[in-house]
């Protein structure tokens, strides 16, 4: 009898090991942002496959349509509120990207006076993130992000100073594309910033 016990409880501290090692890897991703004229926002879908490149972290991705998961928090600053959201939801982590700005800018990026000067079209992406570990419930990181990809470039006698040169213009496609590729470097980023605040947590 005595050693049915003991075999039930290894049995339960193992079940008990394996589940918070789980829960432990376990990132939960939240992307708040508007949409942008130029197409969807599919920043998740790459941060889905970037830190899907560790085969030991588990991705959660709540989506507000589905009954299962409580609505995000109204206040993504308040901190106790993310983390009892997180803790609803099940993980160790929770990573919040909140995408303040997506837009197109012209800008001289050089000029040499009285010969020349080159335009370009940049893609920026700026916004700010927020890492929480959900297990201690302590904020690991805040800081805000920009990214930028140069779209398109035109160089111009120096007495044109045409910012509005038509070889500046971007189509729908072209703008698409370089959101993507700018959301893809976000995220490699982000990995970046996770491997570096979770070290040693």
């Amino acid at each position: 009898m005595r050693l049915h016990i003991q075999i039930g409880v290894i049995l339960s501290l193992m079940v008990l090991a394996v589940s918070t090692e789980a829960a432990s890897r376990r990132l939960i991703l939240q992307v708040e942002k508007a949409p942008v004229a130029w197409g969807d926002c599919r920043l998740i879908e790459c941060l889905v496959a970037a830190f899907g490149r560790d085969q030991n972290l588990r991705i959660v991705t709540p989506d507000s349509q589905n009954d299962n998961y409580p609505p995000f928090p109204g206040n993504h600053y308040d901190v106790d509120s993310l983390i009892d959201w997180g803790t609803e939801i099940g993980g160790r982590y929770l990573l919040v990207i909140s995408v303040h700005r997506e837009v197109l800018e012209r800008r001289k990026t050089f000029n040499i006076p009285l010969i020349f000067q080159r335009w370009e079209t940049i893609g920026i992406i700026e916004g700010e993130i927020r890492l929480l570990d959900i297990q201690k419930r302590r904020l690991l990181a805040a800081e805000p992000f920009s990214v930028e990809r140069s779209g398109s470039r035109q160089f111009q006698a120096e007495f044109d100073n045409n910012r509005n040169d038509p070889s500046l213009h971007m189509d729908a496609i072209k703008k698409s594309k370089l959101f993507r590729a700018l959301e893809m470097r976000l995220a490699d980023l982000l990995v970046d910033d996770f491997s570096r605040y979770t070290r040693g947590h």
